[in-house]
């Protein structure tokens, strides 16, 4: 007997009554594969679809292998912890593009396709302005801060690195920040502190400069009341290893990519 696909989503309750994403959602998956403007094809491929009064983005995941299929029968997708953890992060006062929806086919309980949607924002992300030799120190210290509050607050983002971080200048001369590719997150309850280690680690990912990262690490601890000299020693020693063990992975994974003189 052959085994039904079913359709399982979860709404943002600020949009369960919105009849126009209950439409687009009815018409996915075939309206993501012949529809949109295409915003990114990689691993995953996001799109961009246009509506009446909003753009909806749409994250198709990549396809399963049958060991992921037998995983994701028992645990929750990325799809879905992306949804969860950004109705989360603006639950805590921190931005992220409004969480719309997750939308996920299963046929039984193999999952084959997921899907998470969100509106558009139109914010750049803060790279540019740091993979050149004249980087930006004046948003390096806001994201310090920003950094900072995320980590008081019990937000680990596990991928922050200067591609997942948007920004976006005030009138006052202050700047706002957002983050993306939020699905691999971890919350602490209020009043568990982080780990210095913990949030030392979480830093190193942001970017491949140890000039940079000591100028963020350096901020990052005046702005929580630390040592800086002490954060500065341990996090640019933490920095290294971590960047020593990322290459060594590059280079098992990928030999032609990163030689050895690199």
């Amino acid at each position: 007997m052959e085994t039904v696909e079913m359709k399982k989503c979860y709404i943002n309750p600020d949009y369960a009554d919105r009849q126009w994403l209950r439409d687009f959602i009815d018409q996915l998956p075939e309206a993501f594969a012949t529809e949109g403007t295409l915003l990114w094809d990689g691993r995953n491929k996001i799109k961009a679809f246009h509506g009446a009064d909003t753009v909806v983005v749409a994250k198709r995941f990549k396809s399963l292998s049958a060991f992921q299929k037998l995983i994701y029968a028992f645990r929750r997708h990325k799809a879905h912890k992306a949804f969860l953890n950004g109705m989360e992060l603006r639950r805590r006062g921190f931005d992220t593009p409004e969480p719309l929806a997750c939308v996920e086919f299963r046929q039984g309980p193999w999952l084959k396709d997921a899907f998470y949607l969100c509106r558009q924002t139109t914010y750049p992300c803060v790279e540019s302005h740091f993979d050149r030799p004249d980087w930006d120190h004046e948003l390096a210290t806001a994201f310090a801060r920003y950094a900072a509050s995320l980590h008081e607050k019990g937000v680990l983002h596990n991928d922050l690195n200067d591609t997942n971080v948007l920004y976006s200048s005030q009138p006052d001369g202050s700047y706002h920040f957002a983050v993306i590719d939020i699905n691999r997150m971890k919350f602490y309850q209020p009043g568990n502190l982080i780990p210095d280690k913990e949030c030392i680690e979480n830093l190193t990912r942001f970017t491949g400069r140890i000039d940079l990262f000591e100028h963020v690490i350096r901020e990052y601890a005046k702005t929580r009341g630390l040592d800086e000299e002490e954060w500065a020693q341990k996090g640019v020693a933490q920095k290294k290893r971590h960047d020593r063990n990322w290459y060594r992975r590059k280079r098992l994974l990928h030999p032609h990519r990163y030689r050895k003189n690199k």
